[in-house]
């Protein structure tokens, strides 16, 4: 074989070593990409059951409430499907709380936990502040207030 022969054919391999390198990472960008979906989303992938009983479905984290804003009518029975899924080392007393004193409520939710909250609503359209008093600052913590909208019927 002729030393042009042999620099053809060892840039051949060169080149398809470099294109199953590219290959390779490719492949493992996505999967690292993939599980940082999981771990940052993966809340939302296993939920306690789903709304279509009609309930509002609120997560209480460290983050706060999501959704940040919840809307119900004035005088209806709410159903609120409330999880959470912070471990109790995270939480005063191990729960979060769920409070609005102008509307008459208060709930508890123990850490990794799920509930129905069955709510009757004030006849008292407005916007309230519901807030978290067992976890990250509690009251204190801007990021641990969220909204109950009241609209009229």
């Amino acid at each position: 074989m002729t030393r042009l022969a042999e620099n053809r054919a060892e840039q051949r391999r060169r080149a398809r070593e470099a294109k199953i390198r590219g290959y390779a990472f490719g492949a493992i960008a996505v999967a690292v990409l993939a599980v940082g979906g999981v771990l940052a989303f993966g809340d939302f992938f296993d939920r306690p059951g789903s709304s279509d009983s009609g309930a509002i479905d609120v997560q209480s984290s460290m983050a706060g409430f999501t959704p940040s804003e919840i809307r119900v009518t004035a005088g209806i029975t709410a159903t609120l499907s409330w999880w959470t899924d912070d471990a109790a080392v995270h939480l005063e007393s191990g729960v979060h709380t769920m409070i609005a004193p102008e509307l008459g409520l208060y709930e508890e939710l123990p850490a990794e936990g799920n509930r129905m909250v069955v709510w009757q609503v004030p006849n008292q359209p407005g916007t309230y502040d519901v807030y978290c008093d067992t976890c990250c600052g509690g009251k204190d913590s801007p990021q641990m207030h969220g909204k109950i909208v009241i609209e009229a019927a």
